[in-house]
């Protein structure tokens, strides 16, 4: 299983813990049943617009962090809490590029 390390812009510290990256676990087969896609795409005046479903990839989120745990993220800033979440969204977006060529 594909995993990735996310370097943040600084040094973090949660219940008792130090922590500079987030590490990712790639969705499973199982998460996408239980979740579905994480966005549509859909044609609007003659452009392909990307629609993200917020609370579906606030659960690939919750469920993909390996470490340090989710319930330390709180702390993040936002642009490291953007590339935690763009990480996960990565994922997708590879196997869709994939399925293209």
């Amino acid at each position: 299983m594909a995993e990735k390390i996310v370097p943040l812009s600084r040094r973090y510290e949660a219940h008792g813990e130090a922590f500079e990256a987030v590490t990712v676990r790639e969705p499973r087969f199982e998460d996408l049943l239980a979740l579905g896609e994480p966005y549509e795409v859909q044609r609007a005046a003659g452009n392909n617009v990307v629609i993200e479903n917020v609370d579906t990839v606030a659960a690939y989120v919750r469920r993909c962090v390996v470490s340090p745990g989710i319930e330390k993220l709180g702390v993040l800033e936002l642009a490291d809490a953007r590339l935690v979440r763009d990480a996960v969204i990565g994922f997708f977006m590879r196997t869709a590029q994939a399925g293209t060529e």
